[in-house]
This record gives structure tokens, C-alpha cells and sequence, in this order.
């Protein structure tokens, strides 16, 4: 060996050895590279998104206003994304940038977990491929900041698809314990994960190692450790008069043109896939097949030997969905988000040249490629297109400078601090998390979407009450805190870096404590 190597060419060649000249029989190496790929997806869409993006998504305001209490449900959803998003902020400190974090941790949880699983059914060259092709998917890069419901049931859904094929494997009642708890925690995230209960209960029932009391008796087991599980949740619904349950009726109701939103709904989805689907048409005209490796690839597909479960997670929930939504239910595309977490692993079936280094290591380079493109243009549009053309999407919304000119104007107004905002979502969640106060939020002025503040704490502390210009009728409860308020104002902040148009109009009032000095720090 050659000591006097320089570093730099030292380094490329480690990677160049351990990453494109890939061993298809070599695990150890298999495993690296599958590692390695997910934390650099990990890096590669959370830094750039912390980077570019000055605001998140409207949902993952709403989680980082309703962790201010702790709770087993939420105004809409169960308390597990709440929870998620509570452990990372209090790791990090609540701020915008963690909720990147939060989101594209539980995706790469996911995959992790999905090549967990891949492994029970293949070799770990097709597991590591499964992997690079999930990883393409929208909902598990673009959608992957977010720290939406949909987005969290990521992670639940596919602990939930591996201790189930573990279960049905191996049949052993601890097992099927497991199943029950993750299909609770599942629940918990959002009640659409009965799509997946139906599904999966399907794959069940027609699968023959099921067809024994024994077998049965374990899904008794995981029916009753979900029940238990759910116990606590059951019991916030009774006391808090089932808002998740009132939201989600809201949300399947409606008047609407089934068929029309159908293919609507079944457009949005194929848009999603589409990076899946480039990736796919790419490898097939990069890698000509030959007759051996025909030979080869047929052989491997041979070793699938869970073809049936690939099928029902890959497609199943998507089919039910489509049936649902012809007559039955209104349908939202990003209820979806959870249902391609195994598509990568069904997509298989048509790679070309399988289990080759040379197939390996294109599929690495596709994959890479790809996540790199859409994570630069998503990039590239949030962090610099936006404002050049004058869009207001909500990433580049002016959250710092929000939270800025709301301080000036309450220290102006008021000594002491501030502890409530009241007002729509947006714009009373970007206040709370972009304030050096970090007030609490009444949501609409609905005290019953804010566990976490009493109507003593706005008489004792005052409030301030935030409104888009644009938003010229409010609700009554929204009109009760207005007409108490003393003190109003309105001001226009520029929604641009780079210009001062287009700019965002804001009005506000401001409830004075009852008692000056009497709400302490």
C-alpha cells in the first residue's frame, strides 16, 4: 500500500469499494450501504428543508400548539403524532426547524423497518433495492418534513406489517401481543388505520398457516391487547365528548361527486409515485437483460416466498380506499399517505437483472440521484423561486418576522409576558412557535381545543388576538374575545425576502389583564 496517498483519493476510493463496486452476497457490506442510504436521505431532505423553508406545514403548526398539553386525544386526531412531535421538541425546543426533524425521522424509521421486514422474504441485495425504491416515493420525501397524522402513520403502519408477518409465522401469543399494541398505537395516530385492519385482516383470513385454532386464538390475543391499550383513549373520548370521532364523520361526509373526486383522488396518488415510476422505466432501459440473467431473475423471484402479504400491503388498502370512496365516503389524497410504504418492495418484481452488482449498484445510483433532484428543486423553489416570482406558498412564509412584530407589539402595550394568542391556526400557531414568549393558543377562540388554557389565565395575563386581513368573518367566539379587547391595531409585513411585495396584512387586538402585574414570568 501506498502511504503517500492523499486523503481525499483515499476516502473516494473507500467509497467508491464499500458503495458503487457492490458484493450482491456480501451481508456486512449490504447492511452498510443500506444504513448508510437512509441516514444520508435523512440528512439530505432535513437540512435542506431547515435551510430553505421559513415555515412548515399547516399541520405541523397544529402539533406543535396542541403538545402544550398532554393528553390522550387531541380536537382531531389520537395522541400519538402529538406525543412524537412533544419528545423531539424536547430534545431540540420548540421550534419550526424541529418539526423537519420529527418528520423525516419517522420516515426513516419506516424504512428501516421496511428492510427489516424485506429481509424475512429476500435476499439482502433485493432488501437494500426495496429500500432505495420506498425511499422515492412523495409522501416519503416532499410530504416527508411534515408532521401531519398521515405523514406519522408511517412508522406505526410498518411496526404493524412486521410484527404481523412475524406472528403469522412463528404463532407465538407474545407475538401476537405485539400485534395488538402496534395495531393500537396505529389507532391512535388516526382512525384511518382501519383501512389497513380490513386489509390485513383479509391477508389473514385467507392465508393457510391461519386456518387452526391456534392460529385464530392469537388474533383473540392481539384483538384484546389492542382493546387494553386503547383503554386510556376510550376513556378521554367519554370525557371529552368524542371530537375525534365528530372530526372524522366531518371529514368522510359530504355532498359530493363520487366518481369525479375517485379520479381526482386516483390522479393525485400516480403523482405521487411518479418518482417511483421514472426510477423504474430508467432502470429498464439502462439495464439490458441477457439470457442468464433471466435466468437469474426468475430464480430470485422464486425466493419470495410472502408474494401474497407484498401484494395486500402494497395494493390492498389503495383498492379499498378507490372502493370506498364510488359511493360511500368523501376522499382527501393525502389519506394515502400511508399506503406505499411496501410499493418499493412490490416494484421489485420488475427490476431487471436482479441480485447482479451491476444491478445494485445502478439501482443505488438512480435512487440517489433522484432524491437528490427533488430535494434541491423542492429546495431551490421554497428557498429562492418562490420569492423571485412572488408566490406565497407557506414555506416562505415570514414566520420570524411575524413573531418579531407581534413582540414589539406587545411589549409597546403591555408589561409582562405574554401567555395566550388567539386566532386561526396559521397565524396564531406561527405567533406561538415564532414569539420569544411561546404563548399558549385558543384555536378559534375555542377554549375547548386548548386543554391547556383556562379562561382565568387570558383574565389574569391578557391575550392577543391575531387576524388575516383577509379573513372578514369570524366565528362568535372569535367576536366575544374581540369585543373585549381594548387596545387594536393592524400592521402588513413583506412575504418576500427579496421584495416588498407581495406583503402579508395582519390585524390585531390586544385583552389587557384584569390586575396590571398580576401574571407573573
Amino acid at each position: 500500500m501506498n502511504n503517500s496517498t492523499p486523503l481525499g483519493l483515499s476516502v473516494f476510493g473507500k467509497f467508491k469499494r464499500d458503495f458503487l463496486n457492490i458484493d450482491p452476497n456480501n451481508t456486512r457490506q449490504l447492511t452498510k450501504v443500506t444504513l448508510c442510504f437512509i441516514a444520508f436521505n435523512f440528512l439530505l431532505w432535513t437540512l435542506l428543508a431547515i435551510v430553505s423553508q421559513t415555515a412548515p406545514h399547516k399541520d405541523s403548526i397544529e402539533e406543535l400548539f396542541w403538545m402544550q398539553s398532554f393528553d390522550w386525544g387531541y380536537p382531531k386526531f389520537g395522541p400519538i403524532s402529538t406525543w412524537w412531535v412533544y419528545a423531539w421538541a424536547s430534545l431540540f425546543g420548540r421550534s419550526i426547524w424541529v418539526t423537519y426533524v420529527a418528520g423525516q425521522m419517522n420516515v426513516a424509521l419506516m424504512l428501516l423497518v421496511v428492510w427489516r421486514i424485506c429481509l424475512l422474504m429476500m435476499s439482502p441485495a433485493r432488501a437494500l433495492m426495496a429500500v432505495v425504491l420506498t425511499s422515492l416515493i412523495a409522501y416519503h420525501s416532499i410530504n416527508g418534513i411534515q408532521v401531519s397524522s398521515n405523514l406519522l402513520q408511517l412508522l406505526p403502519t410498518a411496526l404493524l406489517l412486521w410484527s404481523l408477518i412475524l406472528a403469522v409465522r412463528y404463532l407465538d401469543w407474545w407475538r401476537w401481543v405485539l400485534v395488538g399494541i402496534a395495531g393500537a398505537v396505529c389507532l391512535l395516530t388516526k382512525y384511518s388505520a382501519g383501512i389497513w385492519f380490513a386489509v390485513m385482516g383479509i391477508w389473514v383470513l385467507q392465508d393457510p398457516r391461519m386456518h387452526s385454532w391456534r392460529a385464530m386464538r392469537g388474533v383473540l390475543i392481539a384483538i384484546a391487547a389492542a382493546v387494553i391499550a386503547m383503554i386510556p383513549h376510550i376513556e378521554w373520548l367519554i370525557r371529552e365528548n368524542a371530537p375525534t370521532i365528530r372530526y372524522m364523520q366531518y371529514q368522510v361526509s359530504g355532498e359530493v361527486n363520487h366518481l369525479a373526486q375517485l379520479g381526482k383522488f386516483i390522479l393525485s396518488q400516480l403523482g405521487k409515485i411518479s418518482p417511483l415510476i421514472i426510477a423504474l422505466l430508467v432502470l429498464k432501459y439502462t439495464l439490458k437483460q441477457d439470457p442468464a440473467a433471466s435466468v437469474m431473475s426468475t430464480s430470485a423471484q422464486n425466493q419470495l416466498q410472502e408474494q401474497r402479504f407484498i401484494g395486500f400491503a402494497a395494493i390492498g388498502p389503495m383498492l379499498l380506499t378507490c372502493l370506498l370512496g364510488t359511493s360511500l365516503i368523501s376522499l382527501h389524497a393525502n389519506w394515502a399517505t400511508s399506503y406505499f410504504i411496501f410499493l418499493g418492495v412490490y416494484a421489485l418484481r420488475w427490476m431487471p437483472q436482479i441480485d447482479t452488482s451491476r444491478t445494485l449498484s445502478q439501482v443505488l445510483r438512480v435512487g440517489l440521484l433522484l432524491n437528490i433532484l427533488i430535494a434541491c428543486g423542492t429546495a431551490l423553489y421554497f428557498g429562492l423561486i418562490a420569492d423571485l416570482i412572488s408566490k406565497t406558498p407557506r414555506g416562505n412564509f415570514p414566520a420570524k418576522q411575524l413573531g418579531l412584530k407581534f413582540d414589539q407589539v406587545w411589549d409597546a402595550e403591555i408589561k409582562g409576558p405574554m401567555k395566550v394568542v388567539i386566532g386561526e391556526t396559521w397565524i396564531a400557531g406561527v405567533t406561538s412557535v415564532a414569539s420569544r414568549y411561546q404563548p399558549l393558543v385558543i384555536p378559534y377562540g375555542e377554549y375547548a381545543s386548548a386543554a391547556a388554557v383556562k379562561p382565568e389565565l387570558v383574565k389574569r395575563c391578557g391575550a392577543l388576538i391575531v387576524v388575516d386581513a383577509t379573513e372578514t368573518k369570524l366565528n362568535p367566539n372569535m367576536q366575544s374575545f374581540l369585543a373585549r379587547a381594548t387596545i387594536k391595531g393592524s400592521f402588513e409585513i413583506p412575504w418576500n425576502r427579496f421584495k416588498q411585495k407581495p406583503v402579508y396584512a395582519v390585524n390585531w387586538a390586544i385583552i389587557e389583564p384584569e390586575t396590571k402585574g398580576a401574571c407573573a414570568q
